[in-house]
């Protein structure tokens, strides 16, 4: 398995080790958007650095929120 293969699918798992992390931010994004679109993976992004939020965990949810707006996937669905 090469390494990029290998990094991909440690990404792909980001999101599962991470999750309540997540659903935080998920939450008070909605409290700000208030269901007037849906939201998407740059709206962590944006939260993250917004708040000014450091860490290794941030760091990997950034790069897999990254990882999907390449992939095509815009909108949050979890």
């Amino acid at each position: 398995m090469t390494q990029i293969t290998k990094n991909f699918k440690d990404i792909e798992k980001f999101h599962q080790q991470h999750i309540e992390i997540l659903h935080y931010i998920n939450k008070k994004l909605k409290e700000v958007i208030r269901d007037k679109r849906q939201i998407t993976y740059s709206d962590i992004i944006n939260y993250i650095i917004k708040e000014n939020i450091k860490g290794d965990i941030c760091t990997q949810i950034i790069i897999w929120c990254n990882s999907n707006i390449r992939r095509g996937n815009f909108f949050i669905d979890f």
